[in-house]
């Protein structure tokens, strides 16, 4: 093990040098050129230089955001011990729930990706840009980039445009553009060393990076490397008091159907976990005749499920943070061929490895998924086996795995004439006890550009851009289902079968499966595999996906001509791009034949051809009460090979009365095209967790919603059973879900209107150092395409009554391992153009520096306050308010104070979320009382948060700066939201606790 790991290493450091090596042959064939782009204060105010801002392609010596813009500078990564960039960006309140992070992803099927979501309108409607270029996306099939291929200390700064941008950048900037500035020209050498430890001992870190920059030819010259190496720990779910048991929320348990007094107490325990085992275990539940939920004891005999002594708590096997190592390079070179032409060059390229973990596997014979589908899961526990030499005639054999006492009470539920039965277990004796999920991704990007200026007024600037993210990816862990079906069919071998020469040893019943190398298979009670029946059994999930990116791009900006207020600027251009993904998985991961999860090969592409422009025109300058007055507007014309085209447009207007305030108003209609997976992905088959509406149910319980579900004819047979319609954890977390693309699917469309006001007192000499913003915005994205929720198809189907939805979910008609009658077996969530998303708020920025005791002392804040937001699942559908619901906090504020001098430094961080409610329409409403109302809506409250952060920094060695950190250093905890409650609560809330870190900087 140690010579293959130090292999894989090698090689990985091989390919690692390979493609650096290229990248600087690439770079020293092509000189190139930066585009220079402000700080933050420059960005309000006039410089000498031409700029180009985040939000348009003009460059100009006063040209300004037309948008609200936050920036994110390399000192404040610095400050802030920043080891993905993700982090930094998390905590501006304008940016959502991630799509994929270190904590939401860790028992996943994609682990270690990074993903950012603006205003929480969903990472596939956030673009992500570099230097204004598109990157290609990290995960197959979609436009989200993983911000962990992104060498953080290679960035000048971060610009967070929010507002539709997609008539200046094209599709998926519905919600707006984070633009990653990559430093130009640097000179000199940097190198940073970085350690970190959570105070529970785990969540370590290590971060080693160097940058290197060097002008030459006299300055006409100029090129930089970098190189990094990030390692962070795992952090097992075991670690932390409230992840290590299988919590279930105990007002959950609690809810009786229907309107009924008694959810008074069952609201007032929602935040109060109860222990809640799954019933699946490592000895299995089976369904023996008519009993369901039966334990197999050591002697062959049988009883009940009892969750004290049989439940199997999953949790403890998970991770509440995934592991990763990764290496990463950049490189870039820019040189002046002349007064006015420049070439560059970039290359970046990151090798990242990780691994996620689940508990072990469900191995069941029930549904969509289990090894016998279409007989409700129940195979035979006997066969007709020919008589050798009989003419045909055959004998009754028995599975000699199976005891007498089971045997004796199994019935024939399939109607075959044979006894049979069915059964749902837990995996553990398949290595290593858990399901792993190691995955390799490869992220490249090469940029070959330039700049002509053709004169004073105008200039030319064009680039090609090619990138590819690869990914390879396995899961431990899983069985064989054609095998399991087959293996389970034993016989006691009667007839030596096999030759051994023993005619009481177990044999696989079917011939050609005994040809094949079927081993008969024992799960009849805990510990039953035998080492050779996992061989048989065990597989792993292979999956190998490409994603592609060429991008050819130019554009043409200047000045067309000079009004009395100002020149005319113009800039127009084009760009052609072509994208590329395939997701490719194994045989038995394709037929779901794995016993976890059905993933189809996904293969497609697209090209687009768009041209656009842009237009500045200022109307008045130096008059009274308009310092200045500017129109601007941009339009683009996209033709996508799949959904044809369309257009996107935004007008805005700039007013600034006397210098030291500016009114801005931008209305956008933004475009977003499908992505490769929405429009070629295959159907696929997984497990979701569901709120079942006719849950509690009873015979006598009054209402449309009762009256639908006792309709249903296993709905029924369960309330007759129990007294009212039951439900265990495994009937609620292991619904099977089909999600498929849509190939009609069409482009959606977001309409966004943002007015603003920006204040900076210049000519007060004490407030010339602040900055202040205020931005209210208005977004309405229609005919989006989503994903019918599963909680919308039950509604609709159960509460409303529309009896299409029901087409879409199917219940079992008979309990099958662990499974009762009457659950939900399957939901299928189609992909539509329907309803929309709303977002409506204001958003407040204050950024303010000042001499102060010997050193400069700064301030900055951002506030997010929500007017509305929320979503119509479907058109036609009222309105769905997450306003303050987990997740979409009314208000969000971020405020940091920073003191330095030469010798010492401190940073303060502070994160605050406001008060948060679980789902209104979706859950609250299921705990109506007896008069139809819905309890005090402090029973489903969160209490806000603060989050502090903190970093001193010692820098009075020349060259060196050393600083320690603390991240969370008052070790607020993750509020009690447990299983079965709405909304994603680690992606919300820090869930590792307190951190410290310590690192030095030499800057030469």
């Amino acid at each position: 093990m140690k010579i293959q790991g130090s292999c894989h290493h090698r090689a990985r450091m091989l390919r690692l040098m390979w493609l650096g090596g290229s990248g600087i042959v690439a770079m020293l064939g092509v000189p190139a050129h930066a585009q220079i782009a402000p700080q933050a204060p420059q960005e309000e105010g006039a410089s000498v230089a031409d700029i180009v801002v985040t939000g348009s392609r003009i460059a100009s010596p006063a040209l300004t955001s037309p948008s609200p813009l936050q920036v994110l500078t390399s000192e404040t990564l610095e400050n802030n011990g920043i080891v993905n960039v993700q982090d930094a960006l998390q905590q501006n309140p304008a940016i959502g729930l991630p799509g994929f992070s270190r904590t939401t992803t860790g028992n996943t099927t994609n682990p270690g990706l990074s993903t950012v979501n603006l205003r929480n309108l969903g990472a596939d409607r956030t673009l992500v840009l570099i230097d204004g270029r598109r990157s290609v996306a990290g995960v197959p099939g979609t436009a989200q980039v993983d911000l962990s291929m992104i060498p953080t200390p290679f960035l000048e700064r971060v610009d967070v445009l929010t507002g539709g941008a997609s008539a200046v950048y094209g599709s998926d900037a519905v919600a707006g553009v984070v633009n990653f500035i990559y430093k130009k020209k640097y000179e000199g050498i940097q190198l940073n060393a970085q350690a970190g430890i959570s105070d529970r001992g785990d969540d370590r870190q290590m971060v080693l990076n160097g940058t290197f920059g060097h002008n030459f030819a006299d300055g006409r010259g100029n090129f930089m490397i970098y190189g990094g190496y990030v390692k962070e720990g795992a952090v097992n779910a075991r670690s932390r008091d409230f992840s290590r048991y299988d919590y279930t929320s105990l007002g959950t348990t609690q809810r009786a159907a229907g309107n009924n007094d008694a959810n008074l107490t069952a609201a007032q325990n929602i935040f109060t976990p109860f222990y809640n085992p799954s019933n699946v275990g490592p000895g299995g539940i089976f369904v023996i005749g008519s009993q369901t939920g039966r334990v197999i004891q050591p002697d062959g005999s049988f009883r009940a499920y009892n969750a004290a002594t049989d439940g199997w708590n999953r949790a403890e096997w998970g991770l509440l943070a995934s592991p990763s190592e990764r290496y990463t390079f950049a490189g870039r070179f820019n040189f002046d061929v002349n007064d006015d032409v420049n070439l560059f060059t970039e290359v970046t390229y990151s090798n990242v490895v990780t691994k996620g973990r689940m508990e072990a596997s469900p191995m069941r014979t029930d549904s969509a998924l289990g090894a016998v589908p279409g007989s409700n899961g129940f195979y035979p526990i006997q066969s007709r086996v020919l008589v050798p030499g009989g003419n045909g005639a055959t004998v009754l054999v028995n599975n000699p795995f199976v005891s007498d006492a089971v045997m004796n009470a199994a019935t024939d539920r399939t109607g075959d004439g044979l006894k049979d039965m069915s059964f749902l277990i837990r995996a553990t004796a398949f290595p290593p006890g858990t399901r792993t999920i190691p995955t390799e991704r490869d992220n490249f990007r090469a940029v070959l550009g330039g700049t002509v200026d053709f004169d004073s007024n105008w200039k030319l600037d064009a680039y090609y851009q090619y990138g590819f993210t690869k990914q390879t990816q396995s899961m431990s862990g899983l069985a064989n289902l054609y095998n399991l079906a087959e293996g389970l069919q034993a016989i006691t071998d009667i007839y030596d079968f096999d030759r051994d020469g023993s005619t009481t040893d177990a044999v696989c019943a079917n011939a050609d499966a005994r040809a094949r190398g079927c081993v008969p298979i024992n799960v009849y009670g805990a510990n039953k595999l035998t080492p050779e029946m996992v061989d048989y059994l065990a597989v792993s999930l292979q999956r190998s996906s490409k994603q592609t990116m060429h991008v050819a791009a130019a554009n043409l900006s200047g000045t067309v001509f000079e009004l009395p207020a100002g020149p005319v600027q113009i800039a127009v251009g084009a760009e052609y791009r072509k994208e590329a993904s395939r997701d490719i998985f194994d045989p038995l991961t394709n037929a779901g034949r794995n016993g976890y999860v059905q993933l189809t090969d996904t293969a497609g592409s697209f090209d687009v051809k768009e041209a656009y422009g842009e237009l500045v025109v200022p109307i008045l300058s130096d008059k009274p009460f308009f310092q200045s007055l500017t129109l601007r507007g941009a339009g683009r014309m996209s033709d996508y090979s799949t959904v044809g085209t369309f257009y996107a447009w935004n007008a805005g207007v700039e007013w600034a009365p006397v210098e030291d305030i500016r009114f801005r108003a931008v209305y956008a209609h933004a475009v977003r095209a499908p992505n490769i997976g929405e429009l070629f992905a295959a159907s696929a088959a997984g497990v979701i967790a569901i709120t079942d509406p006719c849950q509690g149910i009873t015979l006598m319980t009054q209402g449309a919603t009762a009256d639908n579900c006792r309709a249903v004819p296993g709905i029924l047979a369960n309330i007759q059973q129990n007294g009212a319609f039951v439900l265990t954890q495994a009937d609620l977390s292991g619904v099977g879900g089909v999600t498929a693309a849509n190939p009609s699917i069409r482009e959606e469309t977001g309409k966004t209107l943002t007015l603003g006001v920006v204040v900076n007192p210049k000519s007060i000499p004490a407030l010339r150092n602040l900055t202040l913003t205020a931005d209210f915005f208005d977004i309405k994205l229609e005919n989006a395409i989503s994903r019918v929720p599963a909680a919308t198809v039950l509604n609709k189907c159960y509460v409303a009554g529309q009896g299409e939805f029901c087409d879409f979910v199917t219940r079992r008609s008979v309990a099958s391992g662990a499974y009762s009658i009457g659950s939900v077996e399957q939901v299928v969530r189609g992909l539509i153009n329907s309803g929309g998303l709303f977002s409506r708020g204001l958003d407040l920025t204050l950024n303010y520096s000042h001499e102060m005791l010997g050193g400069t002392a700064s301030v900055s804040a951002a506030w997010t306050h929500l007017i509305k937001s929320g979503f119509q699942a479907l058109t036609g559908d009222p309105y769905d308010n997450t306003m303050g619901e987990l997740g979409t906090p009314r208000d969000s504020v971020n405020v940091g104070i920073n003191w330095a001098n030469g010798d010492f430094g401190i940073t303060i961080n502070n994160e605050y979320m406001g008060p948060q409610v679980l789902d209104y329409e979706n859950f609250q409403t299921l705990y109506r009382l007896a008069d139809g109302s819905v309890p005090d809506s402090k029973y489903f409250r969160i209490k806000s948060k603060i989050y502090t952060d903190m970093q001193i920094r010692v820098t009075s060695m020349k060259n060196f700066e050393f600083y320690i950190g603390a991240k969370n250093m008052f070790d607020i905890n993750r509020p009690p939201v447990w299983g079965g409650l709405p909304g994603s609560v680690n992606g919300t809330y820090d869930v590792l606790g307190r951190r410290f870190y310590t690192g030095v900087r030499v800057k030469l």
